[in-house]
């Protein structure tokens, strides 16, 4: 133990931009960075993840900077790299909302919103719990080991210190949120074709029995029709998910390249 702690000093700048890489992912990732975990429990677990990597990870390497500027300029190539890999996944835990908004038009709740801590903003009620949904199963199939593991990998392939950003890396960015995007639609897919088909089927019946008040029974109708489709299409959406994870890694293995110059 001493050894380590030896270590550590003896390459304390290596040490510190270890612990910004590995801090900058977790604070802005919307598992680890969630602010209802105390700062406390997320210092600690970062500080906890930076000695296991330094001591498992690639041996520590020469690092040039020849002034304090330069060292912070260091510390920002580190930030950089966590911050673009939980941008990634902040899109992809993001595409609830957009299904979300599209689920709460299509069975009458457009105009309710929920406060999300989290972002300090209103977000739709059924995105609200599809996202919730989506944390749980990220958590059931080990998604948070394989996030772990991602950073470490990292060390291996970007040293510390080594950042070189490439021109592909905004257009990557856009390709990615594009993607997120359409996966949303995807998820709110069924529910946006059934409200569709009942719209259709009320033009009929308001065009062939006159006095029924279409307007009167429709929404509530929707509304019950919606929600009976939610608890049918919840255990598609969990095995959806899978899918989301994995468009989610392929993605971060996207940017990560472009970190590296390829």
């Amino acid at each position: 133990m001493s050894q380590s702690i030896n270590s550590i000093l003896a390459n304390a700048d290596y040490f510190v931009l270890l612990f910004f890489r590995v801090g900058a992912l977790f604070i802005s990732s919307p598992i680890f960075g969630r602010i209802n975990i105390p700062q406390i429990v997320k210092i600690t677990f970062m500080g906890a993840l930076t000695f296991l990597f330094f001591l498992v990870g690639p041996p520590p390497t020469a690092l040039e900077y020849s002034s304090l500027f330069g060292f912070v300029l260091l510390i920002a190539k580190e930030i950089v790299i966590g911050i673009a890999l939980a941008y990634i996944t902040n899109i992809f835990f993001s595409l609830t909302f957009t299904a979300g908004q599209i689920i709460d038009m299509q069975i009458g709740f457009g105009i309710v919103n929920v406060y999300d801590p989290q972002n300090n903003t209103q977000i739709p009620m059924i995105g609200n719990l599809l996202n919730v949904v989506l944390v749980i199963a990220f958590f059931l199939v080990d998604g948070h080991q394989r996030l772990i593991y991602l950073i470490f990998l990292t060390l291996e392939a970007l040293p510390i210190g080594t950042l070189a950003l490439s021109g592909d890396t905004g257009i990557v960015m856009l390709e990615v949120f594009a993607n997120a995007f359409a996966i949303g639609v995807m998820v709110a897919l069924p529910v946006l074709a059934s409200g569709l088909i009942i719209e259709f089927t009320f033009g009929m019946l308001a065009r062939s029995v006159p006095q029924l008040h279409m307007f009167v029974i429709g929404m509530p109708l929707k509304t019950a029709i919606g929600f009976v489709l939610l608890v049918v299409l919840m255990p598609v959406f969990m095995n959806f998910s899978g899918r989301i994870f994995e468009e989610m890694f392929s993605a971060l293995d996207m940017v990560f390249g472009t970190l590296r110059g390829l």
